[in-house]
């Protein structure tokens, strides 16, 4: 059709513009691909996650006989207070997925909903999670009667999480001040 001609400004313009038009909708091809694959993709790690958690869930709910609290018809060592006992199992199996420790491993005492939602500053859940479980183990008060309504990252100079939740928790028992109230900037390990 062009072959042997010399192209006029307003020819060579419409074949670059078809041009540019074609190479624009195969890029938009491949984007759309490329987005489609991933959905594919994260949609199968996902299933296969929840799997995991679903059987995990089951094993720990066929395994562990958890006891309502004030029911006392089952004999067990989890107690539960406004929890279900598939919520707990899910809640087991998750622990025991996030954490990489074996359902086996892990001594749950008690499951508690709170009455309050609890507040995160700069702290993802199973950090919380953590926190909590380390600050009840540390200072021996069970986890039921500790009342956490907030939880926030500080600037930790020196000292790991687990410690500066510790000292937070005895500061605030010891001075009778609720934690909720007490605001530590951060906590800083002095060296002599």
């Amino acid at each position: 059709m062009l072959a042997g001609k010399a192209l006029g400004l307003t020819d060579a313009l419409m074949v670059s513009g078809v041009g540019i038009v074609v190479v624009m909708a195969e890029l938009a091809l491949l984007a759309v691909l490329v987005f489609l694959l991933s959905r594919l993709v994260s949609a199968l790690v996902n299933k296969k996650s929840t799997e995991e958690i679903t059987d995990t869930a089951s094993e720990s709910s066929a395994a562990v006989t958890v006891t309502s609290a004030g029911s006392g018809s089952q004999t067990s060592h989890v107690e539960l207070y406004g929890v279900d006992e598939q919520t707990a199992a899910t809640i087991m199996a998750t622990v025991s997925h996030q954490t990489g420790v074996a359902l086996g491993h892990l001594d749950f005492k008690s499951i508690k909903l709170l009455d309050t939602p609890l507040e995160l500053i700069g702290v993802d859940e199973p950090t919380a999670a953590m926190v909590m479980a380390v600050v009840s183990h540390q200072t021996g008060i069970p986890l039921e009667k500790l009342d956490f309504r907030r939880i926030k990252s500080l600037e930790w100079n020196g000292i790991d999480e687990p410690t500066a939740a510790i000292i937070m928790a005895l500061v605030s028992h010891q001075t009778g001040i609720p934690l909720e109230r007490l605001d530590f900037k951060s906590i800083k390990l002095i060296e002599e």
